[in-house]
Parts: C-alpha cells; sequence; structure tokens
C-alpha cells in the first residue's frame, strides 16, 4: 500500500468525510427519537366517560403539547390513538372495523379524529349548557380568585366571541356588591386590569377584618358609665319608667291622720303658749 498515492490520499479523505458527516445525522435521528418519545410519554390519556369537560380538557392539553412540539396533522392524530385507552379505545376499535366494513379509509388527520371524539364524548346541548351557566354565573361564597378562574373556564369551554368591554361587563354583572360597588371608582381599561383591582380590593379587606381589633372600650354597653353606679329609677332614661302611683292601704292612712292630729296638737300647744305670755 503506497500512502503517496494520491487515489489513496483521496479516498482516505472521502472516507474521514462521510464518516464527519455521518455523525450529526446520526445524533439528529436519535434526537428525532427522543422528541417523539417524549411527546407520546408526556401526553395525558383519555378512558372515555360520560362527563364531556374530561373529554374538552384532554383535548385542550394535547393541543397544547401538540402546538408547542410543532406537531403535524398526520403524527398528531397518531399520538392521539396512542393515548386512548378504556372505553376511549374499544371505540375507536369499533369504529375503526365500522369504516372498514363500509370501505372507508382509515382516520388519518388529527382534526378528523377530534370530529368523532366530540360528537361521540360531548353532546349536542353541551354548549347550550355552558351559555346558561355562563349566564348564571354568581361569586357567591367563592372568593375572586376562584371566581376568576371559573369565569375563564366557563368562557373557554363556550367559546365565546366578544370584544374585551362586554367580557368585563359580565364579569361585574356576576361578582359580589360589596366589590362592584368600589370598583367603579378605580380606573381600568382591559380585563387584566379589572381582575387585578378585584383581588386587591378583596385583600384589604380581609387586612382590615384582621388587623383592627375591637377594643374593650368599644364593646361596653354604656359609654364612660361605671358600671356599678346607681341607676335612677325615676330618670327618664331609665329602662325602669316612671313608676306608677300606688293605691294607699288602709295602715298608710291611720298613720297619715295621726300625724295630722300630732300636727295640729303641737300648733295649738304653740298658741297657748304665745297666748300667756302676752297676758304676763
Amino acid at each position: 500500500m503506497d500512502f503517496n498515492d494520491p487515489n489513496f490520499l483521496y479516498h482516505l479523505q472521502e472516507a474521514l468525510r462521510n464518516i464527519q458527516d455521518g455523525q450529526p445525522r446520526r445524533q439528529a435521528r436519535r434526537e428525532l427519537r427522543s422528541s417523539e418519545e417524549f411527546k407520546v410519554n408526556k401526553l395525558p390519556k383519555f378512558a372515555g366517560g360520560t362527563d364531556p369537560e374530561k373529554y374538552l380538557e384532554w383535548e385542550r392539553k394535547i393541543e397544547c403539547m401538540f402546538e408547542f412540539k410543532d406537531v403535524d396533522d398526520e403524527k398528531a392524530c397518531q399520538f392521539s390513538i396512542l393515548k386512548l385507552c378504556g372505553g376511549a379505545s374499544l371505540w375507536f376499535e369499533g369504529l375503526k372495523a365500522k369504516r372498514t366494513r363500509e370501505g372507508k379509509d382509515k382516520i388519518a388527520s388529527w382534526e378528523s379524529l377530534k370530529r368523532k371524539l366530540r360528537k361521540r364524548y360531548v353532546p349536542i346541548n353541551h354548549r347550550m349548557a355552558t351559555y346558561r351557566k355562563i349566564a348564571g354565573l354568581k361569586q357567591g361564597k367563592m372568593n375572586v380568585a376562584e371566581y376568576i378562574d371559573e369565569f375563564e373556564k366557563l368562557s373557554l369551554m363556550g367559546d365565546i366571541d366578544e370584544v374585551e368591554e362586554q367580557k368585563m361587563s359580565r364579569f361585574l354583572r356576576g361578582l359580589n356588591l360589596n366589590i362592584a360597588n368600589i370598583i367603579d371608582l378605580y380606573p381600568y381599561s382591559d380585563f387584566d386590569t379589572l381582575c387585578g383591582l378585584c383581588l386587591k380590593l378583596e385583600n384589604q379587606e380581609k387586612y382590615r377584618k384582621t388587623s383592627v381589633p375591637q377594643s374593650d372600650f368599644g364593646k361596653s354597653k354604656s359609654w364612660g358609665k361605671p358600671e356599678n353606679a346607681t341607676v335612677n329609677p325615676f330618670s327618664a332614661g331609665s329602662s325602669l319608667g316612671v313608676p306608677k302611683t300606688a293605691t294607699p292601704s288602709k295602715d298608710s292612712k291611720e298613720t297619715s291622720l295621726s300625724k295630722v292630729r300630732c300636727y295640729k296638737c303641737w300648733v295649738s300647744g304653740i298658741s297657748k303658749v304665745r297666748a300667756q305670755i302676752n297676758e304676763s
């Protein structure tokens, strides 16, 4: 083997170049496989059932991951089929067998599979029921954060297309009056600012109730009056009121008459003494 042969050197350089170029390709294939495994393993499963909210929640989650990973429509369909389990898996097997009998092509698009799943697991009147929930939503015993979450969830479920002012008006209509009446005093121009103001007002109300304790002075029934003070039963503010005139008894009448007689005797005695003094 002549190492100085130009043909040998050329082939050696080509071999080294192919090795260097092949390493990134193999690495790219490994990254692609790991990326695909990550997508399948991290996707949530759907087992079917009668609750349409569970299906819609599952649909939202996997679509967010498909969008984040930029998965095409066909791959998204394949991944979604792999995540069907329980009753949902049995339903899909039945659907696949039915399409085969009818001579139809297999479902290869996520959009097509999504329409079939919605038809099976989301009732026709679900959208109308969601609108009724949205129209009748009230804060009630929920705190502001819970009310915001419920409001956003129902808006997303109903897929409501409305301008910002309509959304804020609908939000305020269900808000408790102790906050809704105050919120108009503050400036806001969008829904996020409105939610922030409501949370702030609620926190201020909680702080006011917990940080200002009632003093013993405020708890006293009578302001500035000693506890052991004697109450005049004949005063105007007394709860006893003005006493009724008591009917005199027989003994009290006799006592009064005896006092009158004694007084008359005393006056008579004084008169006699004065008369004797004058005569002398």
